[in-house]
């Protein structure tokens, strides 16, 4: 008999985790890059030297796509019958009575060629169409280059990252990749023992990252607010990060719908709305003209200066 059979959540919390760790570890690269912003010239210094000597931590971070992707297709499988994800031949498994049992993470399970092939077979939520499948294929082939090539890697951290939010979006929807990275933090033992608030909204700098290395354009298909438009300052990230860190210059907020007369915003950071006054800032170098005001006090949200 075969023992401890997997269920699909066990497989997907297992790609989520690769996913959320291939994702971190090229983050982590650049946040400790930026650490040295007042310490060195960036042109002197760029960030491709940096790439270059983290080469070993792509390696990994594609790697790890690959396994997310692997064990996100055995968790569909998994929905119809854990058995199916079995390498051996029906004959040679241990079912019969007078067969020994068998822990499920003992046998060899299926991969590669087979594991698509039984991904496209079995019923599933997610549209499988050629799309998906070249960008299967396509990771694949990078991660065997990874293991197995002696030559520099051909795919880029940017073409990394971008198919780390391609896998996510393909597999969890739009904004998951942002999601799980603020869960992988909020789950962790030691969050909130500073500040709660403070440690919640620093996602803004996952935001800053995806931003800087694909460009908002780009960065906008792995987003459901439509971040295309102008960006302005969140009034609560805005005044719970500057009471912390002294001044945030990330700007997540923006108009529903991106229309001159729209009088709502939205944080893309920490998901909040608020209702705006469409009317010309007072600063004299401020072209702002989206207010914010609460009970205490009134601020243009492109320059963040009180208007009074």
């Amino acid at each position: 008999m075969i023992t401890n059979l997997p269920v699909s959540e066990d497989f997907e919390i297992v790609s989520k985790q690769c996913l959320t760790q291939a994702f971190n570890l090229l983050f982590k690269v650049y946040e400790h890059y930026e650490g040295y912003d007042y310490l060195i010239k960036k042109d002197e210094i760029p960030i491709e030297r940096i790439w270059e000597h983290n080469s070993g931590t792509i390696r990994t971070s594609l790697i790890l796509l690959h396994q997310g992707i692997e064990t996100f297709m055995k968790s569909v499988i998994c929905k119809t019958s854990p058995l199916l994800l079995i390498e051996k031949k029906r004959t040679d498994w241990p079912s019969l009575p007078s067969s020994a049992n068998k822990d499920f993470d003992s046998l060899y399970t299926i991969s590669g060629e087979a594991l698509l092939t039984s991904f496209c077979a079995v019923p599933s939520i997610i549209k499988i169409d050629n799309d998906l499948i070249n960008f299967i294929e396509h990771i694949r082939q990078k991660r065997n280059e990874a293991i197995h090539g002696v030559s520099k890697l051909s795919i880029t951290p940017k073409e990394l990252l971008e198919n780390i939010l391609e896998a996510y979006t393909y597999f969890f929807g739009e904004n998951s990749w942002f999601l799980e990275m603020w869960n992988f933090n909020f789950e962790n033992p030691l969050f909130g023992y500073l500040d709660w608030d403070f440690e919640s909204l620093m996602s803004y700098r996952y935001l800053d990252f995806a931003e800087f290395m694909l460009g908002r354009k780009k960065l906008n298909k792995y987003i459901k607010t439509d971040i295309t438009g102008r960006n302005y300052y969140c009034p609560s990230c805005k005044e719970t990060i500057d009471e912390k860190l002294g001044h945030l210059e990330s700007k997540w907020a923006f108009l529903i719908p991106n229309k001159p007369d729209s009088k709502e915003i939205h944080c893309v950071n920490c998901d909040a709305g608020f209702i705006v006054e469409r009317k010309d800032c007072i600063e004299k170098d401020c072209k702002g003209n989206v207010i914010y005001s609460n009970s205490i006090d009134v601020f243009c949200l492109s320059c963040f200066m009180p208007q009074f």
